[in-house]
């Protein structure tokens, strides 16, 4: 690439970044819905007025934080949470106590969470629309009332009072922010919020291993499985490993023997067997996972062939034979677990990709193929568009298929009455490359609107699981936290703010960074079909020239001057922002190694690699593709050629 192209692509800062002049998407809304309060708000105002009261005065604050006696863990983590953070803030401590029975009293000065008499007697109710992470919050006289379908809209609820209160922001989960103040005014709020996306995985190594930092974003972890009592891909290698079963009953399998045949009535009964024993072992467990194994193969009996053609695919199959299995597990729960209600998830997966639909060109919509179509009040699809490229809108044409195919799951589901029973596993993994950032920058937060759109309620994002990365790793985690929780944020507001906190003195430094990286990936588009396929090979030769991984390194470079006077003035953040700033010249400096040792100076190469050995084992960074773990050997293999 010629130095001409390089400083066109630096000037297009002034064209395309994020940065300048951005708006959220609903800055003309009124923030008090015109005076009007909807019975259920997805987007949280802004601010929330003064009651003319005081919460904390001086540091001293007469209120305290109420629950129910032996209250879920949750809520007893939103309570401390609470309790820390004001604390952190304005040096007051709230009390927490077990709720006395008293109800809602004259001039009661208390934070109520959960199902308390306060609460009880306010005449307050949940709307079973806010989802399991949604909440009602409101001021009651000088009481205020916080209340969820579930222990987890509790938790958010009380992150987002927080924000009202102390603008607290969790960026990473070594980067909380708050304000440190000595007053706070008691806040009339009266929300009744439902998030985006009602249940929320982002499948990060880097959040999965860290349970607070999850919590504090607002996702579910998937650490231990969680929720689920099953997950991913559990026919064969969870319920019906053939080392125990094949010998005995062979036709329970395909001939290949990777996925099981659906019309087996022994087989369902034999894996209802095994999944009762996993319901036993997880008792918190609420869904369930039926999916079939990772490949493209289908059972070929003639009844399995018979019931493919009759129920419109293998996707029409699969849900056929999960709603058998939940009304055979509902029966048992019923007589044996009669408090646990569980949910039953198949994949549209490769195969299963298809929905058992056919467009109706006169309603305009998908229906389906079956006059006697059916799904379970608890049976869910979860819809994985793994052929997408994410660098595009799901709405884009390069990604109609899968937009199609969606769309068809959930017009056949809004048929059977189940609009909210959609599930999608989504990826922003770049597979082969994870020294080279996925492009999709902003982009998935459309995505997240297009789900919602489509009657999704749980959305699993796949990212990189088995090994924490360079390039944007915590900005990407907290947009895509963040966007999943709230439709009406802004991609390019967030990672403005985010900068600014997470890198301090060098911030813009690194917003001309991330702008460069953005554009440059809109060149690779369209001049050498770049994609956000996550099968992609991002860090090729082709796409790196010596000459943009050298600027890429300077531009980093320019970070590192910046933080410079902060040696003296303040040591403890130097070597913070520091460390944040070589954690993003991994990408370049891995990408000069790969492709252009030859290019570098003995003290070049010395350098780099210094910088490469210690910020990998430093951020726990041991993998450059799915599954490989091979960092530790490609930096000794360096060490050897540089050093030797």
């Amino acid at each position: 690439m010629s130095k001409k192209l390089i400083a066109i692509l630096l000037s297009a800062f002034m064209i395309v970044s994020v940065f300048a002049g951005c708006k959220k998407k609903n800055d003309s809304d009124s923030s008090d819905n015109n005076g009007e309060v909807a019975e259920v708000n997805e987007l949280l105002p802004a601010t929330v007025k003064s009651t003319g009261n005081k919460f904390v005065e001086g540091g001293k604050t007469d209120y305290s934080i109420v629950t129910v006696e032996n209250a879920d863990p949750l809520i007893l983590t939103a309570a401390y949470e609470l309790q820390t953070f004001i604390k952190e803030s304005t040096g007051a401590t709230l009390e927490v106590k077990n709720d006395d029975g008293a109800g809602l009293v004259n001039d009661l000065k208390v934070i109520s969470l959960g199902n308390t008499s306060i609460f009880n007697d306010s005449g307050i109710s949940v709307p079973k629309s806010v989802g399991e992470s949604g909440y009602v919050m409101k001021t009651v006289g000088k009481s205020v009332i916080i209340n969820a379908n579930d222990p987890n809209g509790m938790v958010s609820a009380v992150y987002d009072m927080l924000k009202y209160l102390v603008n607290f922001e969790v960026y990473a989960a070594d980067e909380l922010y708050y304000e440190k103040k000595t007053d706070l005014d008691l806040l009339d709020y009266d929300i009744t919020f439902k998030a985006t996306i009602d249940l929320r995985n982002l499948a990060h190594r880097t959040v999965s291993s860290d349970s607070a930092y999850a919590r504090r974003l607002r996702l579910f972890s998937v650490a231990g499985l969680g929720i689920w009592v099953s997950f991913a891909h559990t026919v064969i290698s969870n319920y019906l490993p053939t080392d125990k079963y094949l010998a005995g009953h062979p036709d329970w399998y395909n001939g290949a023997h990777n996925q099981v045949c659906y019309s087996n009535d022994e087989m369902r009964l034999a894996m209802e067997e095994e999944i009762k024993d996993r319901i036993i072992r997880n008792p918190n467990g609420k869904f369930v996972m039926i999916g079939h194994e990772d490949n493209y193969s289908m059972c070929d009996c003639v009844k399995c062939v018979d019931a493919r053609e009759k129920m419109g695919g293998y996707g029409g199959q699969e849900l056929d034979f999960t709603n058998k299995v939940a009304v055979d597990l509902d029966a048992w729960l019923a007589e044996n677990y009669p408090d646990r209600e569980l949910r039953y998830i198949f994949f549209a997966y490769q195969t299963s990709s298809e929905p058992p639909v056919k467009y109706d060109e006169t309603a305009k919509k998908y229906v389906p193929v079956r006059s006697d179509f059916e799904v379970k009040d608890n049976v869910y699809v979860l819809y994985c568009p793994i052929e997408s490229d994410f660098s595009k809108p799901l709405t884009d044409p390069v990604n109609s298929a899968q937009y199609e195919q969606l769309s068809g799951w959930k017009d056949a589901f809004a048929a059977a009455g189940k609009d909210a029973n959609i599930m999608i596993w989504t990826y922003s993994i770049p597979c082969y490359s994870y020294f080279v950032p996925l492009d999709n920058f902003g982009v998935y937060g459309e995505h997240y609107r297009t789900f919602k759109d489509l009657g999704v309620s749980y959305v699993f994002d796949q990212s990189v699981y088995d090994s924490a990365t360079p390039s944007f790793e915590a900005l990407k985690i907290y947009t895509q936290a963040k966007l999943m929780w709230r439709e009406d944020l802004s991609y390019d507001d967030l990672a403005e703010d985010f900068i600014n906190h997470y890198y301090g003195n060098a911030a813009e430094e690194i917003k001309k960074y991330h702008d460069f990286i953005r554009s440059y990936y809109k060149y690779l588009e369209e001049t050498k079909a770049f994609s956000g396929k996550i099968m992609f090979l991002g860090d090729e030769e082709l796409f790196w020239p010596y000459a943009v991984v050298k600027d890429m390194i300077g531009m980093l470079e320019d970070a590192v001057k910046a933080i410079e006077p902060l040696k003296t003035t303040n040591p403890e953040n130097y070597e913070k922002y520091l460390s944040r700033i070589r954690r993003e010249e991994l990408t370049p400096i891995y990408l000069a190694f790969k492709h252009h040792m030859n290019s570098l100076t003995q003290t070049q190469k010395e350098e780099y690699w210094y910088i490469l050995d210690k910020y990998t084992r430093e951020y726990d960074i041991v993998a450059t593709k799915e599954s490989s773990l091979d960092v530790v050997t490609m930096v000794e293999t360096w060490r050897g050629e540089i050093f030797d």
